[in-house]
């Protein structure tokens, strides 16, 4: 598969994929933030994307899948939750096995799932969905004026993206917008933020979030809007056999008691993969 640079992104001709990882603990709950002691990232606005940590793919396990067309994945005790567009489903991870499925409302656009406190959240273009965690089950459901490209929990709040640098942030007992942060890195400026997956760094919320178009994912400061952290793909979307240009990745999760590796998977992508970031030396 070919793939061409501009501006430090590669993209494919045949499938724009991202993918998303984490080196670091997964959405443990932070302590509260004091801002006046707060020691954010030492990589400023107008510094270079080089000054932040790199990260690259290690491909630890590919499970066969049905190529749904994935839009957001969740761990959710055992099994991995899946939004497929047209079915929510509870599936086993290393076999891919579906356990249990609902419908959901049809819908334009794309979509996010989040577990939090009060249920999983199911936030779609049109629509916000709390569902029953294990059954998958509507509890209720209200408008939705924002687009949903991503969605995850950082412990205190949900972490919504739009498809662009703008990260919405929601309160995770009813999902009305509270605040937002901006990706403040220059590098990044540009950047159309998809599939998310919060973190804890140091004890305070990060996220890594999917570079659409490009086979970068990058984490967000949430107190600073500074990118800090930055990982190469490559070794994901070169193993995956892309259909179509919508081909990109759709969900990312953690791997149950491993701190350090990821479930992902993408739009139509014949695998489930279990990676691990591993920093650049």
């Amino acid at each position: 598969m070919n793939s061409l640079c501009v501006n430090g992104f590669r993209y494919r001709k045949l499938a724009l994929a991202a993918l998303l990882a984490s080196a670091t603990t997964a959405c443990s709950t932070p302590p509260a933030m004091d801002l006046a002691t707060y020691s954010p990232p030492t990589t400023s606005s107008s510094s270079s994307e080089s000054t932040s940590r790199r990260f690259h793919v290690r491909v630890l396990e590919r499970v066969r899948t049905d190529r749904a067309d994935a839009q957001g994945l969740e761990l959710v005790g055992e099994v991995l939750v899946e939004d497929t567009g047209r079915t929510i489903r509870a599936v086993a991870p290393t076999t891919g096995a579906v356990r249990a499925q609902q419908e959901v409302p049809a819908v334009r656009g794309r979509s996010g799932i989040a577990l939090a406190p009060a249920g999983l959240w199911h936030i779609t273009t049109g629509l916000t969905i709390l569902r029953d965690p294990v059954t998958l089950a509507e509890r209720r459901r209200t408008p939705e004026a924002h687009e949903s490209w991503g969605l995850c929990h950082d412990g205190t709040r949900l972490v919504q993206s739009d498809g662009s640098t703008r990260l919405l942030l929601r309160d995770h007992e009813t999902a009305a917008p509270i605040g937002e942060v901006q990706v403040a890195t220059r590098e990044w400026s540009t950047a159309r933020l998809g599939e998310l997956h919060c973190v804890t760094v140091r004890g305070y919320p990060q996220v890594w979030a999917v570079v659409t178009g490009t086979d970068w994912l990058i984490r967000v400061d949430l107190v600073t809007g500074i990118v800090t952290a930055v990982a190469d793909l490559t070794a994901v979307t070169v193993a995956e056999q892309p259909t179509g240009r919508d081909d990109v990745i759709g969900g990312i999760t953690a791997v149950s008691g491993a701190g350090d590796e990821l479930w992902l998977t993408g739009r139509h992508y014949g695998h489930h993969y279990r990676i691990r970031l591993q920093p650049q030396v």
